[in-house]
């Protein structure tokens, strides 16, 4: 299968999408909160999101929490 690499436009859809599935939320208190996140590009359909705090990847929720500790 050919990775299709791709950098989306549509930042406030992905970032919806997200939060509609569960993949990060609108709620601050939570570890998986969308403001935490940036969008960085999307392979094969599949969006990738970058914790501003600890710069790891996640792209569902499982990665996305891991994303969210801190290694110390």
């Amino acid at each position: 299968m050919e990775n299709k690499i791709e950098i989306l436009d549509q930042y406030d859809q992905i970032f919806e999408d997200a939060i509609k599935n569960g993949i990060l939320s609108d709620i601050k208190s939570d570890k998986n909160y969308v403001g935490y996140f940036m969008y960085m590009y999307s392979n094969n359909g599949i969006h990738y999101f970058k914790h501003k705090m600890t710069r790891k990847y996640g792209y569902d929720i499982d990665t996305i929490l891991m994303a969210c500790k801190l290694n110390y």
